[in-house]
């Protein structure tokens, strides 16, 4: 299942659009990412929201819009193959429409009203009850803790429409812990078997996240279980073993949804060989959080090679997170005076923009320092142009420049190629008198 488009009518606070979210261009590896980003109140969350109301839970969407009117529309188009699915949250139904050319222009379709008898027939969700797909939210402000396991427990995963909610279920914990106590027992199992090593599913799959969590941390990372006195999960990282509780924030933030991930998938599909291949909607609330520039910069390309089949739906505010990203696509969200939100087209991430690009360029931050320092800057420039133009006091300018120069290296730097510059177009005025 691939989400293709999204169309929003009489629904606050964006103005009537389409959103595309294009593919990765041919030749590409790894998951699809598209990052929504823009200031405070331009809607992002309310994306994730649709998103995964389109796909099994809508308790966040009510919660945040409220029940749809009858003017309110949220459509969205999703593709598998030659069948289409058309959901739209008024009335909240989905039909499936079978075509092998399935683009946005079906978002401009009319709603399609069907019989009751008719919508108990349907797919009630995109790829509800797929054997093969899955979708999972998560809100990254959420942070793991230990919980109790036991040896080879079963795992209950519950119903696939409480991992749609960006608040954690009420067994959370229980999962990521269980799951992981599960998947290192059976992969010290494999170990002692005298099988074959392409079979050994437990092992591969925690040899990739551990391997995916120390790159992200820079420190060697492991999950370890203890047998005595009584079973637990412990965490093993750089040179020390922890409880999940004692981890730092931004570790247990990671933990909180990206094992989380792994662990649903694991005890979801317990008969796949590679539940880590399987195509997974995932979308994600400021995965930024607690996490220092060095952690932010390097979990999204982690979570594309980890999962090469997702489809990733991130919202931030990060230009750590939005720069890391060599292949994906920006959608940038503006909001005129009156609050309306207007998407800008998509915009493809490049290999070759740093995060001080993405603060000006993308996230529209002209000013690089403190706001009374800005201020200071201003009240120079406008003195320097009195200056310039014949009116102002050279010796007052000079010690504005000396005054801002005291406040930082990097502003000395920025005041003496001021003065230099002022000097000389002050020198070259009086010699043309």
């Amino acid at each position: 299942m691939r989400i293709e488009a999204l169309r929003l009518e009489s629904f606050p606070p964006f103005a009537d659009q389409n959103l595309i979210f294009p593919p990765l261009p041919e030749g590409v590896t790894g998951g699809e990412v598209h990052l929504f980003t823009g200031e405070n109140g331009t809607g992002k969350t309310r994306l994730l929201c649709v998103l995964a109301a389109a796909c099994g839970n809508d308790s966040d969407l009510d919660n945040r819009a409220g029940k749809p009117s009858g003017s309110t529309n949220a459509k969205l188009l999703a593709s598998a193959g030659r069948k289409a699915w058309y959901w739209s949250w008024q009335p909240r139904l989905c039909a499936m429409i079978n075509s092998a050319n399935c683009d946005v222009r079906f978002l401009e379709m009319p709603l399609i009203h069907l019989s009751l008898a008719e919508l108990r027939n349907s797919l009630t969700h995109l790829g509800e009850n797929d054997p093969h797909r899955a979708a999972l939210a998560f809100r990254a402000t959420v942070r793991a803790n230990d919980a109790k396991v036991v040896a080879m427990q079963t795992v209950r995963f519950g119903n696939t429409h409480d991992h749609l909610s960006f608040e954690p279920t009420a067994n959370e914990d229980a999962i990521i812990c269980q799951s992981m106590a599960n998947l290192k027992m059976g992969a010290a199992m494999e170990y002692l078997s005298k099988g074959p090593r392409e079979a050994a599913r437990s092992m591969k799959i925690a040899e990739r996240l551990e391997a995916t969590i120390s790159q992200v941390t820079g420190r060697e990372f492991s999950f370890d279980v203890t047998p005595h006195p009584e079973v637990r999960l412990r965490v093993y990282w750089g040179g020390v073993t922890m409880r999940i509780n004692q981890l730092p924030d931004g570790l247990r933030s990671i933990i909180g949804w990206l094992v989380s991930c792994i662990a649903k998938l694991e005890t979801q599909f317990p008969e796949n060989s590679d539940p880590l291949d399987i195509p997974i909607i995932l979308l994600l609330d400021e995965p930024e959080s607690h996490l220092h520039p060095a952690w932010q910069r390097k979990l999204i390309p982690a979570a594309q090679t980890l999962f090469p089949h997702s489809q990733i739906f991130v919202a931030t505010h990060s230009p750590f997170v939005i720069s890391s990203v060599n292949s994906g696509w920006i959608h940038i969200l503006r909001a005129n005076k009156a609050g309306i939100v207007k998407a800008d087209e998509p915009r493809p991430c490049s290999e070759g923009d740093s995060y001080l690009d993405v603060v000006e360029d993308i996230l529209g931050v002209k000013e690089w320092y403190d706001p009374e320092t800005e201020q200071l800057l201003a009240e120079f420039r406008t003195a320097r142009d009195e200056v310039l133009d014949g009116d102002g006091d050279v010796d007052k300018l000079r010690a504005m420049a000396e005054a801002i120069a005291k406040r930082s290296d990097s502003l000395r730097e920025v005041m003496a190629r001021e003065m230099a510059q002022a000097n000389r177009l002050v020198a070259q005025g009086t010699a043309n008198e």
